[in-house]
């Protein structure tokens, strides 16, 4: 069946708009983009008028978790936790709610938050529950605080030798303070008894119908080895509308072909992209920086992964394959280093359309801005996080002007991508259209260095067409033209006429993917 939307305003980029669009929903591509004056009604068995309604290209969500955050939010939830008193009746209300065997998990803390002084430690943790094991993060997934059962269980007190003191956070006692980082955090995480298959595939299901609902059909997702046969199981149940360009770490490169072939069938899901750590986080004081930070004798972490060599190892021989490398990278020496690696690869490899992606490219010196440009080196960004990262900046780094600095990687023809690495922060990307623009947090009406906004055609851009091209799908998504997957959003209002604050407000009316309405 042949559909036809009239009467509307469909975007297409700086400005530039038409007032119809019809699309074939046997082949799921659109027939044609233009004025109804030229359009022919009789080639179309629907016809919808708009009255005038803005209709933009699907969302492309361009860095979550997407597994790891359907479980999250089925866990406990302390985001909104202010005081010890939200931590102790949030932790003894979830406590109820878990079966046997089950450990407190979850959490995605921020001090940003907090309006009272007082540190989460095992101390805390235990005046609230010493009788089940308790595992909760900061909301940044680099760190979490766990209690004294907890450390029983998993014996991590007798493993102190094997993790460094930047993992391990010792008290002026020499006890365990409870807190955890990196490696330390995830020999703990794997040991906590996991879910079900079918309780994870059902939260999943139920986060693709959320993500449909803000307007989402593509994801660029950080798939782990046991989110494998999750896939797997979804894809066999066949009851979600979402493509997922997924990327697989490193370390999974040598698996590639047997995965392929898994998945071969499956028209939903590619593997083309190899994901891997460079550094750490800000809020944990592992993202890696040029400079100390501030009152601290270090500068971060540069993971083991990378200090071992097996980083540069892989890199090379995936890159020599020909997929596409995806490395995290916080600080600004992270991001400097990263950069003189993607110029080695091109003395190693040869040139090529690499498009190599940084992600998170959180603090970027002036000197780099160039040389994304001149490596076509992807800027994959989430603006969101200025929520918690405006504040912790200011309080931890010397050179906290650097922070969320990519205006000036698109200004010079970069290409910047948006995402929200959900469950970080919050899935919706109006959320995060609005952060950008506005760089408006706590305490700061004005907004963080607000001369570093973006535009609102930018912004819809990064969260379109060019999450497309950093996924090499730029041929059939992203953009409103002939050709074009019908992948396409009717909004409740006009984000081109809206104040900056009422963009997170907006409602998705309707969402298409490939020509089917699924919201």
């Amino acid at each position: 069946m042949r559909v036809l939307l009239y009467n509307g305003k469909i975007w297409k980029g700086n400005n530039n708009f038409v007032d119809s669009i019809g699309w074939d929903n046997s082949s799921g591509t659109i027939i044609e983009t233009g004025n109804m004056i030229n359009i022919d009604k009789k080639n179309y068995k629907e016809i919808i008028n708009l009255n005038g309604k803005l209709v933009l290209p699907s969302f492309y969500e361009g860095h979550c978790h997407l597994i790891k955050g359907s479980k999250i939010k089925k866990e406990l939830n302390l985001r909104n936790a202010k005081t010890k008193n939200d931590f102790r009746n949030l932790i003894n209300e979830y406590k109820k709610t878990l079966k046997a065997n089950r450990w407190i998990q979850g959490g995605y803390f921020t001090e940003t938050e907090f309006t009272e002084n007082f540190k989460v430690d095992r101390y805390l943790l235990d005046d609230i529950c010493r009788d089940i094991p308790i595992f909760i993060q900061r909301i940044d997934l680099h760190s979490a605080i766990v209690n004294t059962k907890a450390i029983q269980l998993t014996e991590i007190d007798k493993q102190l030798e094997n993790f460094s003191k930047e993992e391990i956070i010792l008290g002026s006692n020499g006890e365990l303070t409870g807190e955890l980082k990196e490696r330390a955090m995830f020999f703990v995480y794997d040991r906590i008894p996991p879910k079900t298959t079918e309780e994870i595939c059902d939260a999943v299901e139920e986060e693709i119908k959320y993500l449909n609902s803000l307007g989402i059909t593509s994801i660029n997702d950080v798939t782990y080895p046991e989110d494998i046969e999750i896939y797997r199981e979804l894809l066999r149940r066949n009851r979600f509308e979402l493509d997922i360009n997924s990327c697989l770490l490193f370390e999974q490169f040598p698996e590639y072909n047997k995965i392929s072939e898994i998945f071969s069938k499956y028209k939903k899901i590619k593997f083309n992209t190899f994901k891997a750590f460079y550094d750490g986080a800000l809020s944990s004081e592992s993202a890696l920086l040029w400079k100390n930070y501030k009152g601290k004798n270090h500068n971060g972490i540069k993971t083991d992964f990378v200090k071992s060599g097996e980083f540069k190892r892989l890199a090379i021989e995936i890159d020599k394959s020909g997929k596409q490398l995806m490395i995290h990278a916080i600080g600004d020496k992270a991001v400097s280093e990263v950069l003189d690696f993607a110029e080695e690869l091109e003395n190693i490899n040869g040139k090529r359309d690499r498009r190599l992606r940084i992600e998170h490219a959180q603090h970027i010196r002036p000197d780099d801005f160039q040389r994304f440009i001149k490596l076509n080196v992807i800027t994959s960004v989430q603006p969101a996080h200025l929520y918690i990262d405006a504040k912790i900046a200011i309080e931890k780094i010397i050179d906290f002007k650097n922070t969320h600095n990519y205006k000036h990687i698109s200004q010079l023809g970069g290409i910047i991508c948006f995402g929200t690495d959900f469950p970080v922060a919050n899935e919706n990307p109006f959320e995060t259209i609005y952060y950008a623009m506005t760089r408006k947090v706590k305490n700061m009406d004005y907004g963080f260095i607000p001369e570093l906004s973006l535009d609102l055609n930018t912004c819809l851009l990064s969260y379109t067409y060019n999450n497309a091209y950093a996924c090499f799908e730029e041929r059939r998504k992203g953009k409103l033209e002939a050709g074009y997957d019908a992948d396409l959003i009717i909004l409740n209002n006009d984000i081109l006429k809206c104040n900056a604050s009422e963009i997170r407000d907006i409602k998705v009316e309707m969402t298409y993917f490939k020509g089917k309405r699924i919201h």
